[in-house]
């Protein structure tokens, strides 16, 4: 008889995939649920699986039989393959990078198409910059255009792939742009994308953050972007230099930013929370959305297929998928 395998889901997008997540399994597992950390946890002792977030030192030091960490998305942020007991495989998942890549294209249409402003003009019976006047328009096309990717996998690839059907030139930063996908119309490294971003028309980060890219897009990056140039970022908060992302909104520095991943984060779903210390809701050309363009119906349902894949696989003695740190022994 195979053994049971003891899961432990942590938090609350593993939680919500509890349902999803038991019906694909094909091995006898006992689940457990454990929403708040503070209460103690008994549970993670005897896991053999810990899915979700908080994926903390703190959580691994405890769980010193587990054999699969699963993070519930693609963020691993934090933790060290030191950190990990050494019999246990840390993997992750994805299924957000079709979701994020339709966000950024909203937002480059949104900041080209200037949708609200002719909405809300509209809604008072304002026919400004109508065709019917014949004045000279103020609106532009996305056909060509310039983006710039920092970062070469699979958010950026599904970014270009939108951008080649608008006919927007992407240029992608790589650490190896002689390996990257042919997806981009053109790859640099990091020795020379400050010379390239000068034309870029939109700078989108999807790297993720690590010590290397924290704080990566400075000062002095902002100053380089052309004025009418926008940022959109969707991928982690504080690879943005925060107070000169504002400052160089504020001052209209660069023409706009969308800006999805923030610098504070609620703890309690019921108060109000902003997402900063500086007030970017008090500027009229921020694009402000709360970390969700990637969370999808399509993006939880393909996570949970494959936690549970992996779940399957441990128990099969199979290679597992979606691997970032192997087990050191």
């Amino acid at each position: 008889m195979q053994a049971e395998l003891r899961v432990v889901l942590l938090g609350p997008i593993a939680r919500l995939g509890r349902d999803l997540i038991a019906s694909r399994l094909e091995c006898p597992c006992r689940i457990s649920v454990v929403e708040d950390l503070s209460a103690g946890a008994p549970e993670l002792e005897e896991a053999d699986v810990i899915v979700g977030w908080p994926l903390s030192p703190e959580v691994l030091r405890r769980a010193r039989k587990v054999r699969l960490v699963q993070a519930a998305g693609a963020g691993v942020d934090g933790l060290t393959p030191e950190e990990l007991p050494a019999e246990a495989t840390l993997a992750n998942t994805y299924h957000h990078e079709v979701s994020i890549a339709e966000h950024v294209l909203l937002a480059m249409l949104w900041f080209t198409r200037k949708p609200l402003v002719y909405d809300q003009r509209m809604r008072r019976g304002d026919w400004w910059d109508s065709c019917i006047w014949g004045g000279w328009p103020h609106l532009e096309v996305l056909y060509g255009k310039t983006a710039m990717l920092v970062g070469t996998g699979h958010i950026a690839r599904e970014v270009a792939r939108r951008c080649r059907a608008f006919r927007v030139t992407t240029v992608a930063v790589s650490r190896r742009p002689e390996t990257a996908s042919t997806q981009f119309d053109c790859t640099v490294g990091y020795d020379r994308w400050l010379e390239e971003l000068a034309r870029a028309d939109f700078l989108v980060p999807c790297c993720p953050l690590t010590p290397e890219t924290e704080g990566l897009i400075s000062e002095t990056v902002l100053a380089r972007m052309k004025p009418s140039a926008v940022l959109i970022n969707t991928a982690r908060g504080r690879i943005v230099d925060e107070r000169a992302l504002y400052e160089a909104l504020r001052t209209r520095r660069i023409a706009g930013a969308a800006i999805d991943v923030w610098y504070r984060y609620p703890e309690d779903p019921g108060r109000p929370c902003p997402p900063s210390a500086y007030p970017f809701e008090e500027l009229d050309n921020v694009l402000m959305t709360p970390h969700v363009s990637g969370w999808t119906r399509m993006t939880v349902e393909g996570r949970m297929r494959d936690i549970a894949e992996n779940i399957n696989r441990l128990a099969r003695n199979e290679p597992l998928i979606n691997v970032v740190v192997p087990p050191r022994r």
